[in-house]
């Protein structure tokens, strides 16, 4: 017989039971407590339950304020109903346990993980998630919420690229009395100046925060970075970031000026609303549709459909891959990977032929239409092997990161074929893992 989920074997820091809820596992761990997951039987849903560790912190202050944070998001279940705002379904107390229930998303990952500059979301794909999210404040706004912590890791991205807003802990809510927390303001790096300099906030503030997660979504760097939060904060008010161009020469300048726009001292001189800035970005996102369309996609699209690799690729899929990419051409000699790098990107030969080496010697040889990078399936491997240009070489370099928010078809299509081709070459030529 099966066994139930209160008599499978868990961790010692994980309960049975939560309020109503049985616990299946822990998935999380933040600053104020832990994150489990529960499935909620009468609606037939997954629930992430945070449950604030308010007896167990020895910080008089710090359990404090986690208690007000818990009757600021209590204080909201079923009050913000947005598609891309994470819901918030119930919340409670139990034997000194406080907990607040949400939604649970699958595969979800935040924002964080896209700005690496090595990582980058396509620019259309940045203008669309910021575009929701200003939608989406502009309705919480609409009902006396500023959220205050607006920044990368407080931003999901969903496996079919939706988007939730989360984290409501330091939200200003207008009719709530819990809501002025003391000593939290939010993140530094994406704090407004009148956040730094504990002015009265308006909802402008929340663009300006938005404002400074697109620069780094864009460029791959905070707008302002310094070696103490005295400097980092000094800049925020007085400083101006380094223009957006001078990190990537692809950014149209009308999207420059949205985010210059946002990032304005003066909040009186901002985007008056979130909806105001969602249309700013409407009419980029039309000129950036069609720049993507244009003859050079196309031509990168042709041109895959003729390697064997993508035989078995619908059109959908192939253009979906070529958004999770990046199109990059190696002189003859120069290194491609190295070996002992950490690398979650995988390649795929275009045109041209590239050498093999492990401990310095020459093991195989790649020509167009192979691929190689299989440590990028684990997490943190390092390259065993060195991947040297041949001639001129040119490279799909595809994003592990970026496949995981395509389409569950081509990500499943793009796996075997991988992992065919690798078979393939292994077993014929021997040759080392790449």
């Amino acid at each position: 017989m099966a066994s139930s989920v209160t008599e499978l074997k868990r961790d010692k820091d994980v309960p049975d039971k939560i309020g109503k809820y049985v616990i299946i596992n822990k998935i999380g761990k933040g600053s104020t407590g832990d994150v489990f997951l529960s499935h909620d039987p009468y609606y037939r849903r997954d629930v992430a339950i945070k449950v604030y560790n308010l007896n167990e912190d020895s910080d008089a202050d710090r359990a404090r304020v986690s208690r007000k944070m818990f009757f600021n998001e209590a204080h909201m279940v079923g009050m913000l109903q947005h598609p891309n705002i994470m819901p918030i379904y119930d919340a409670g107390e139990e034997e000194g346990k406080y907990y607040v229930v949400t939604e649970h998303i699958q595969g979800a990952r935040t924002l964080a993980a896209y700005c690496r500059p090595d990582n980058l979301l396509r620019i259309d794909d940045v203008v669309e998630i910021i575009y929701k999210c200003a939608k989406a404040l502009h309705y919480a706004h609409g009902r006396g919420v500023i959220h205050r912590d607006i920044k990368p890791s407080n931003i999901m991205l969903t496996t079919d690229n939706d988007v939730r807003i989360i984290d409501f802990g330091i939200a200003i809510v207008s009719d709530s009395e819990v809501s002025r927390i003391e000593g939290i303001a939010g993140s530094p790096s994406y704090m407004s100046p009148e956040q730094v300099q504990s002015e009265e906030l308006t909802p402008r503030s929340d663009l300006y925060s938005l404002g400074a997660v697109m620069y780094e979504l864009l460029t791959g760097f905070r707008p302002f970075r310094a070696d103490n939060l005295s400097k980092l904060l000094h800049q925020i008010v007085y400083a101006t970031p380094p223009p957006i161009h001078t990190y990537r020469e692809d950014i149209p300048e009308e999207l420059e000026e949205v985010v210059v726009r946002c990032m304005l001292k003066n909040p009186d001189m901002r985007p008056s609303s979130g909806a105001v800035m969602a249309a700013d970005l409407t009419r980029v996102y039309k000129d950036l549709r069609t720049k993507y369309d244009s003859l050079d996609n196309q031509e990168h699209f042709d041109l895959l459909r003729t390697l064997t690799f993508f035989h078995e690729f619908s059109h959908a899929e192939i253009w979906e891959v070529l958004r999770a990419s990046d199109w990059h051409e190696y002189r003859d000699g120069e290194d491609i990977v190295k070996e002992g790098e950490i690398d979650d990107r995988f390649y795929i030969i275009v045109s041209g032929n590239v050498s093999v080496a492990s401990n310095g010697k020459t093991v195989g040889a790649l020509a167009s239409g192979q691929c190689f990078g299989e440590t990028s399936y684990v997490r943190g491997a390092k390259r065993q092997a060195s991947i040297t240009a041949d001639g001129a070489v040119t490279i799909l370099r595809v994003s592990s990161t970026l496949m995981e928010q395509v389409s569950s078809s081509c990500q499943l299509r793009f796996n075997k074929v991988f992992l065919r081709s690798l078979i393939t070459r292994l077993q014929g030529a021997g040759a080392a893992n790449t």
